[in-house]
């Protein structure tokens, strides 16, 4: 069985009717909102958990600060946005990893960022398996396909993705 559980950070408490899968998956996007939250002083807007058996995959969607929209508005100061949430992403992976193994007994491996300067979105994906991939598709569909723009790849217990394109 497959869930999806895509949940606004801020949202309802749980109710006693969730499916016991559904419940380990909210627990999941509150560990690493309020991680987020304590990270970086602003919880995500939203957190989408994927499960299916022993994987869990999990993306968080957030706005940036008025300061890095500001900033991304041109080129160069977008690629100091992207730098910042690199960094961020490398040097805090590990103490996220323990938070939700410690909060929830899940326990997540590889893990990579995307930096989305048309939505101002910073997408963190993690997954319990050893690598992680994300396709990032492109706009419109044609009528054969989804148009691929990149293709991260992260192997072992942290990276920033690597570009496949």
């Amino acid at each position: 069985m497959s869930i999806l559980l895509h949940q606004r950070f801020n949202s309802d408490p749980l109710t006693s009717s969730d499916a016991p899968s559904a419940h380990l998956a909210r627990r999941v996007a509150r560990a690493i909102g309020a991680f987020e939250h304590v990270l970086l002083g602003r919880a995500p807007h939203s957190v989408m958990v994927v499960a299916s058996g022993d994987r869990v995959v999990v993306s968080l969607h957030g706005s940036f600060s008025p300061l890095e929209r500001q900033l991304a508005t041109d080129s160069g100061g977008f690629r100091r946005v992207e730098d910042f949430h690199h960094d961020v992403f490398e040097s805090s992976h590990e103490a996220l990893v323990h938070h939700v193994r410690r909060s929830t007994g899940v326990g997540l491996d590889a893990g990579l960022v995307h930096v989305d300067a048309a939505t101002c979105s910073v997408i963190k994906t993690f997954t319990t398996e050893s690598s992680v991939e994300l396709l990032l598709l492109g706009q419109g569909l044609p009528a054969l396909g989804v148009p691929v723009n990149a293709h991260l790849h992260a192997n072992g217990a942290a990276g920033t993705g690597a570009d496949r394109s």
